[in-house]
């Protein structure tokens, strides 16, 4: 879909009303996963239109939205990304003959708190979020059953209730007739409503990322044809997403008695079997998080393959960081073993403490495990981490970028000689002889050149002194032998 433009219109769509338990899950359960941007978005638009009925709102301009939501072009688009990512907007683009285009947000309620936590995507996602304990308290505040407390009395209950026609007349054929010429008194079509979104509406996922033409033939001999439904596709593919398992993958849960028995599958022993193996592989569930791409909130048109330039190795690896997961970096330098529960830890802490992409978390870790003999000590991560969060880096170009900056640093550091030092504790300088200090002085004199000229003069009274009493010594040797006798 192309990028609208601010003077583009736009319109919202409700099939239901929104009610105040729709608000308890939005607050509770949504708002951690998208933002209280996003959820804001999405209550502006809930209330353009009757708060009563389902209905239409008029035609705005996209100005307008900015202005009411105080936001600007970018976090616009990315709050309403979001909401379509967990599915409570639905984005249509409506062109009308003259070449008028606008867009329709089509509002679906959230799911109820019971259909939220069978879905293993936003379960996961709302987990990683809170953390492991808010988490399990929020689940047991919005499903937990209210009617059994431990401790109380049990009581005897009796209904009381009067029925209808305790309370109510039989309405005879003369007062069925008036109504009925009143009903055709009403004019006016009555809206169609389309009760399917009452429940509201799971994430979407790609329709082609598995083939399932492949999986049916391969279990033609377990399953029937009726058995693959929409709503069994869509489990897989949300199954396939969150483990990130390919066809091969699926093909062999699948095949497992415990999942599928007597042509049928059990989607309760497939997320559990799935579930389990992950975990006895990587040692811990999976970590979802946000796409950097999808929060750049630009949607760009990618060039044709002829036109786009062949990349480098370095490119190359710099586009794989970017796509693949920290654990599947992990997985891989791992060689197939299973992750340490630290190493899943310091991921989980990147992800959700610090806030850092995936992509960024990426360039981190091999930066860490290249550098230190692939190992990964928690303290120093986590200290490269709020440095990298301080400086803004965001995308895994400029974790790179600043990932080589540091290790040219140490470099250098390496490189400068060490200025000396005197072991003297006191950095006292030891005694020199006085004639050994003279020559030392003298010699630096005749190689500097500077001596001055009161010293060069004393220098050469102290050679003629020298030459004086070598003469007087001579003399008075000569003198001795000639007396002799």
């Amino acid at each position: 879909m192309a990028m609208f433009w601010k003077d583009a219109g736009w319109r919202c769509r409700t099939h239901r009303p929104i009610h105040h338990a729709d608000l308890v899950g939005l607050i509770h359960l949504y708002q951690p996963i998208v933002g209280a941007s996003a959820i804001s978005l999405y209550m502006t638009l809930a209330c353009q239109v009757p708060l009563h009925r389902a209905g239409v709102s008029k035609l705005y301009a996209h100005s307008y939205l900015l202005q009411l939501c105080s936001f600007t072009f970018d976090q616009l688009l990315e709050a309403r990304h979001l909401l379509e990512g967990v599915g409570l907007i639905n984005t249509y683009e409506i062109e009308e003959e003259e070449d008028h285009v606008y867009y329709e947000y089509e509002m679906l309620p959230p799911l109820t708190p019971a259909k939220f936590f069978q879905s293993d995507i936003l379960s996961v996602t709302l987990y990683n979020a809170l953390g492991k304990e808010r988490y399990i308290a929020v689940k047991d505040w919005l499903t937990g059953d209210d009617r059994f407390q431990p401790g109380r009395k049990e009581e005897k209950k009796k209904n009381i209730t009067r029925s209808f026609q305790d309370v109510f007349d039989s309405i005879s054929p003369a007062e069925l007739a008036k109504q009925a010429e009143r009903e055709k008194e009403v004019t006016g079509p009555v809206a169609k409503i389309d009760e399917s979104l009452h429940q509201g509406k799971r994430p979407d996922f790609m329709q082609d990322d598995i083939d399932f033409s492949m999986l049916q033939l391969r279990l033609s001999h377990l399953l029937g044809k009726d058995v693959w439904t929409e709503d069994l596709k869509k489990e897989i593919r949300e199954l396939g997403f969150l483990y990130q398992l390919d066809e091969w993958a699926i093909l062999k849960a699948l095949q497992n008695p415990y999942v599928t028995s007597h042509g049928q599958i059990r989607l309760d022993r497939l997320r559990s079997f799935v579930r389990s193996e992950y975990c006895m592989q990587f040692g811990s569930t999976p970590v979802v998080a946000k796409k950097a791409d999808a929060l750049a909130a630009k949607e760009e048109k990618k060039m044709p393959p002829d036109r786009e330039k062949p990349l480098s190795e370095e490119e190359k690896h710099i586009r794989q960081l970017a796509q693949i997961s920290p654990m599947q970096l992990l997985a891989f330098y791992q060689k197939g073993a299973r992750i340490p529960a630290s190493d899943v830890e310091i991921v989980e802490s990147l992800i959700r403490h610090y806030g850092l992409p995936p992509g960024v978390v990426n360039v981190l870790l091999e930066y860490v495990l290249l550098k230190y003999d692939y190992k990964l000590p928690r303290n120093l991560v986590e200290k490269i981490a709020g440095h990298w969060k301080r400086l803004g880096i965001s995308t895994v170009e400029e974790a790179v970028e600043q990932a080589k900056k540091e290790e040219w640093e140490t470099k250098k550091k390496k490189q400068q000689p060490r200025s000396f030092q005197p072991k003297n504790p006191r950095n006292k300088p030891e005694a020199l002889p006085q004639t050994l200090q003279m020559q030392m002085e003298q010699s630096q004199r005749a190689k500097s050149g500077q001596a001055t000229k009161d010293e060069w003069a004393d220098q050469q009274e102290q050679i003629r002194a020298k030459l004086r009493l070598m003469n007087e010594r001579f003399v008075a040797g000569n003198k001795e032998k000639k007396n002799t006798p």
